[in-house]
C-alpha cells in the first residue's frame, strides 16, 4: 500500500524555492520517493503544496523525519520559507483515473 507525505508551506519567492526544490531530486530518489506533485493555491500563489509518494507509511514517516532534521532546519530553508511547513501522511485507499 502506498503512502503520501503531504506538505504545505508558504514561500517568499516561488521561483527561488523551486530551483532549490529541484536541486533535491537525487536526495528524494535516495530516500525512496516514488513520485512528486507540486501545486500552488489558486488564491495564494506563494503557498506551496507537495505530495511525495512512497511504497509504505514507514518510508514516508522516515523521510518526514529526515526533512525535519536535515532540510527544514537549514538556513537556506529558513530564508526561502515564509512560515513553517505542515505535513501529514495519508495511506492510499483508492486510485482511479477518468479518461475522456
Amino acid at each position: 500500500m502506498t503512502a503520501t507525505l503531504h506538505i504545505e508551506h508558504p514561500v517568499r519567492d516561488f521561483d527561488a524555492w523551486k530551483r532549490v526544490f529541484d536541486s533535491f531530486h537525487d536526495f528524494r530518489v535516495e530516500h525512496d520517493v516514488r513520485s512528486v506533485r507540486v501545486g500552488r493555491k489558486v488564491d495564494a500563489a506563494s503557498h506551496v503544496a507537495i505530495d511525495l509518494v512512497f511504497d509504505s507509511q514507514d518510508a514516508a514517516a522516515a523521510f518526514h523525519r529526515v526533512l525535519q532534521e536535515q532540510v527544514w532546519s537549514r538556513q537556506q530553508a529558513t530564508d526561502l520559507l515564509a512560515g513553517g511547513p505542515s505535513a501529514v501522511i495519508h495511506n492510499l485507499v483508492e486510485d482511479t483515473t477518468n479518461s475522456p
